[in-house]
């Protein structure tokens, strides 16, 4: 009769396994229901949907501020929407690098307000600052600054991607809130707010805490609102269609020109230092930002999402528990008969051919000697771990051989051919026997 295979295996394997698989699930979901910004109601001022911005757009209005909806950058850089205007980019990772970089090149009347920016939009855009840490969900914070907007509206839920601090030697900050999720700092000749979530913009969140009172306060310094509603890559700039960047002041007319050095808005803190603009920035914007951020972050960890990392440690963590299981016994070792029977004497002979084919004479020595020294040690009752002098002392006095000799024979030097070898194992083998025996063996003495 076959006997049943064993399912004990099972009990290492599933637990992991389940846990393993829960886990995925939880992300699966998690990223299903994570809005999708490729979606055209996602931060839209007309979309109704849960993650659309029609109720934002409705409290600007209701502020006294115009609202234009544009669907790309470039719209936004028009000659009509520049200066004493707030531009609001829901998605700035599907903004051209080039326009991002431009947008220090605005007037100071302008602000710009990014939702959420990624740490590779920072970097390709050319911020001085990046992000830290990434909540896998927003959460409300206390404002924890005196910036107006903040200090207003109190606790909000826009704590969820915190960003580190701006580079001093680059650009000037002016406020800094909800824990780090809340930027103002300036950007060239421009105003730059960072929100680190989208929370507050949505319909589904604008009524928790202060998200409402804090969103319409970013948007509304300005009368008029450019609400960039862009929601694919954006094509690299047109030099045809986008106007070029402001010429330099010794050219402009006394109507184009903008303040040189602009006014601090009122809603930020006063206690800082002000920022002296007398001249653009420069067009390249990599001089201004050397040594600002170091070197730039391996572009490898930013291609996959984060819970694709998450899945790989689990699985690396799944696979040794399975090799832990299948390596450990568990139970109590099987008695089996052995499939062939293989004789002491075949088993030494092969052995030692082994140790001759490796030429492995002064480990092969070394062994006997060992187990000479252990049986001749138990044979004489000495305690475990007796130094050498005491043994060889016994060894002598027990068998009637010369210290030197046993010495000699006990812990000498290896042996340089196979006859020295096996004239040492003989002289071993003698010793053995004399001190099993009990009885001196004056020939082996002599020799």
């Amino acid at each position: 009769m076959k006997k049943a295979r064993s399912r004990r295996w099972l009990r290492v394997v599933v637990p992991p396994v389940a846990a393993l698989l829960v886990v995925i699930t939880g992300l699966v979901l998690y990223q299903w229901e994570q809005p999708d910004e490729d979606d055209a109601a996602y931060l839209s001022p007309v979309s109704t949907a849960a993650i659309g911005a029609s109720t934002l757009a409705d409290r600007v209005r209701a502020a006294g501020v115009t609202i234009a909806r544009v669907g790309s950058t470039a719209d936004a850089f028009l000659a009509e929407n520049r200066g004493d205007v707030t531009i609001l980019l829901t998605t700035p990772q599907f903004v051209h690098p080039e326009y991002l970089r431009r947008m220090a090149l605005l007037p100071g009347s302008t602000r710009v307000v990014l939702v959420e920016p990624s740490k590779q939009t920072l970097l390709r855009a050319q911020m001085p600052l990046t992000t830290g840490r990434r909540a896998l969900a927003g959460s409300v914070s206390a404002p924890g600054c005196d910036y107006r907007p903040a200090a207003d509206a109190g606790p909000a839920g826009i704590h969820r991607t915190s960003y580190g601090p701006v580079d001093p030697a680059a650009e000037e900050e002016f406020a800094r809130c909800y824990d780090d999720s809340l930027i103002v700092f300036s950007r060239g000749w421009t105003t730059t707010t960072i929100a680190g979530s989208a929370d507050p913009f949505r319909n589904d969140r604008i009524g928790e805490a202060g998200n409402a009172r804090l969103a319409t306060s970013l948007l509304t310094t300005r009368p008029r609102l450019v609400w960039v509603d862009l929601h694919r890559h954006e094509s690299p700039p047109e030099p045809v269609r986008d106007p070029a960047p402001p010429v330099p002041t010794a050219t402009r007319t006394p109507s184009a020109e903008p303040t040189a050095t602009p006014t601090r808005d009122q809603d930020l803190p006063s206690s800082g230092p002000s920022r002296s603009r007398g001249a653009p920035p420069s067009p390249d914007p990599g001089a201004t930002q050397a040594g600002s951020r170091g070197e730039p972050a391996n572009p490898l960890w930013e291609a996959f999402p984060a819970w694709v990392y998450v899945v790989a440690v689990l699985l690396v963590v799944a696979l040794l528990l399975y090799a832990l299981a299948r390596a450990r016994r568990m139970g109590g070792p099987v008695v089996e008969p052995l499939p062939v029977v293989v004789r002491a004497g075949e088993t030494v002979t092969g052995r030692g051919r082994l140790y001759q084919r490796a030429r492995a004479r002064d480990e092969s020595l070394r062994t006997l000697r060992a187990a000479a020294v252990a049986r001749m040690a138990r044979l004489l009752r000495l305690e475990p771990g007796t130094g050498r002098a005491t043994l060889v002392a016994a060894v002598a006095a027990h068998c009637g051989w010369p210290p030197e000799v046993v010495d000699d024979t006990l812990f000498g030097l290896p042996p340089v051919d196979d006859e020295a070898l096996v004239a040492a194992a003989v002289r071993l083998e003698m010793l053995t026997e004399a001190v099993t025996n009990e009885q001196p063996h004056a020939e082996g003495a002599r020799r």
